[in-house]
């Protein structure tokens, strides 16, 4: 299961990707992939490699999502968008023992119930997940709620962009790696996805008479 999570669907139940190190005499630098039912898979991935496998289930580039908000002034990572009710939000999670290790950790934004401040070691404040589970952070409580807002801007932008899309008559889907645009009355046409730069979207209808 901790390899092929993501092909057996239960991404859908992920709440939070947290970097991890390995215990006793494993010194690996691991993933939590931590569910909304309390289950915890331990991915022995690292996290940005991780994020890239999800982010290519969704035919998403990270690359071009985080170039969408260069423009924006912002220095510290920013939101992963994978769909229009799904982003990531950035958070440090650990003190990294290496530079090129990695502290960074992401939640699902749809899945915090709320946040708070919180002191324990170099933690600042915490998240806690509509399921109860409770997730210690190194941001103090002010960047951690600037951090939400960001994704929660990113979402809505997405959501703004599928409703005039559904407005103009169709509207692109994408599960599985694979996209559908859905014409009015509800024709469904396939497509392949050309490029793909922040909320703009570049497909090729397929038919019948596609060499694809």
């Amino acid at each position: 299961m901790a390899l092929y999570w993501i092909k057996d669907g239960l991404w859908e139940k992920v709440i939070c990707l947290v970097p991890v190190y390995g215990a006793g005499n494993d010194c690996g630098n691991y993933t939590e992939v931590w569910l909304d039912d309390g289950t915890k898979i331990l991915d022995r991935r690292r996290t940005k490699t991780v994020l890239k496998s999800l982010a290519a289930h969704f035919g998403v580039s990270i690359h071009q999502e985080r170039a969408a908000w260069a423009g924006e002034g912002r220095s510290h990572a920013q939101p992963v968008v994978l769909g229009p009710e799904t982003v990531l939000v950035p958070l440090l999670l650990r003190r990294p023992r290496a530079r090129d290790e990695g502290g960074t950790g992401y939640a699902v934004w749809s899945k915090v119930k709320t946040y708070e401040p919180y002191r324990e070691g170099s933690y600042r404040s915490r998240l806690i997940f509509h399921g109860g589970q409770v997730l210690p952070c190194l941001l103090n409580i002010k960047t951690l709620a600037m951090r939400m807002a960001e994704g929660e801007r990113a979402l809505q932008r997405r959501r703004e962009l599928t409703e005039k899309l559904t407005a103009a008559g169709a509207v692109c889907r994408e599960r599985d790696g694979y996209c559908l645009v859905i014409e009015p009355g509800g024709k469904t046409v396939p497509a392949r996805l050309i490029d793909r730069g922040g909320d703009i979207i570049i497909l090729r209808r397929e038919d019948k008479f596609s060499p694809l």
